[in-house]
């Protein structure tokens, strides 16, 4: 018994060896094709996401710039070519979901005056065919000792290798900490209220809450509750690994959030069941140095202000990918989504006279700011109704 015991132990162990050989783990092994220099690259700001052009082989694409991305992220149905298959890899997104993914080589590619070859990322499927970008490119740019500083007024990015051309950028200082490789800074949404945030540019929203924290708070500090304007049950926010988790999610109106110092006032935002994060939306607000010797960001606000009033507007609708087909899984009843019509439930049909008969039809079609269109949807009953609305 004692002989088939080692045997099977021995057995177990070999298995755990070839699992553990074939798993690809975080590497800044890139090289870049210079040293000790500047290079000031344009960039594109376009619905709080930031872009890129890249060259390979001569051809131009546009790569996003993702914070919340350790490394980057390349799709297998996508534009970009790639190369030799590195391992699997563990890949958790911003909403805590976890996938075993195969770890690619991307092709050499020219980032301004930049060469980088050997720069490696996650190997994904891409669901939205119609994304503005061809790839991303993750923190590791950053973790690999580059500095930089982003200005979206300006539509330029300065990179650089040398520590003293933006060593004396001054701004308000926000420390960050890496955790799975990625940023985190400490944000506070109410007075003596400690979050840790994700700085995830690739994520649109300039501020989303962890939803059990708040709940936390809820209960800690009396006066949070006029915070929250309401819940609703829902799962609306994507990340690379599909939908969160379906659940309660409470829209909040916070009356001041803190960022280094930094405050942004009369805010909308909403709970995630994923990491509390601060999104792209930063950028609209001030150009940011990025300090990987320091690990600091340093926003610096575009108008020399020391607080910003956002007045945005609550989201008020969300569509979610169910069997397949694009389904209305949240409506705020505040909203103008509300009044004009839309319901939880209803399964949407056309936009205008674009069919939509799955969530890959509704993944591909772009919205434009400001335009209203004609959904027709199913409601639950069964009947067709068309409601005229913005997105």
């Amino acid at each position: 018994m004692k002989r088939y015991f080692v045997i099977l132990l021995t057995v177990l162990f070999a298995l755990c060896a070839y699992s553990q050989r074939d798993m690809y783990r975080y590497s800044l092994d890139f090289t870049l094709g210079a040293k000790h220099f500047v290079d000031t690259i344009p960039i594109e700001y376009i619905n709080h996401q930031l872009y890129v052009n890249v060259w390979i082989d001569g051809r131009k694409y546009r790569f996003c710039i993702d914070t919340g991305s350790s490394q980057g992220i390349i799709y297998r149905n996508g534009n970009v070519p790639f190369g030799e298959v590195l391992g699997r890899v563990q890949s958790r997104d911003a909403n805590n979901r976890i996938d075993t993914i195969h770890a690619v080589r991307y092709p050499d590619f020219r980032l301004g005056h930049l060469y980088i070859r050997g720069y490696s990322g996650s190997l994904l499927h891409q669901y939205n065919r119609n994304a503005p970008y061809d790839a991303i490119i993750g923190f590791d740019l950053f973790n690999k000792g580059l500095w930089a500083k982003i200005d979206t007024r300006a539509g330029y990015m300065v990179l650089t290798d040398m520590k003293g051309v933006l060593s004396h950028e001054r701004g308000y200082v926000m420390k960050y900490h890496l955790e799975r490789f990625v940023p985190h800074i400490d944000v506070s949404p109410y007075p003596k209220c400690s979050d840790d945030a994700l700085f995830d540019s690739g994520s649109r929203r300039l501020y989303v809450m962890n939803r059990e924290r708040m709940l936390s708070w809820a209960e800690e500090k009396r006066d949070f509750a006029s915070q929250i304007e309401g819940s609703g049950t829902d799962s609306r926010i994507y990340g690379a690994h599909g939908a969160e988790r379906h659940g309660t999610t409470y829209y909040m109106w916070l009356d001041d959030v803190v960022m280094g110092g930094y405050h942004f006032s009369d805010y909308h935002t909403s709970t995630t069941r994923g990491h509390s994060r601060i999104g792209g939306q930063l950028l609209q607000y001030g150009a940011l140095v990025i300090n990987p010797k320091r690990k600091q960001l340093i926003f610096q606000p575009y108008d020399g202000a020391q607080q910003t009033s956002v007045g945005n507007e609550q989201t008020s609708i969300a569509f979610s990918d169910i069997d397949g087909r694009a389904v209305v899984t949240m409506v705020w009843q505040g909203g103008r989504h509300y009044t004009a019509g839309f319901r939880k439930g209803q399964v949407l049909v056309s936009i205008d006279q674009y069919p939509v008969n799955s969530w890959d039809d509704y993944a591909r079609f772009r919205f434009l700011d400001g335009r209203e269109y004609t959904f027709t949807v199913y409601d639950r009953d069964g009947r067709i109704r068309q409601i005229v609305a913005q997105r």
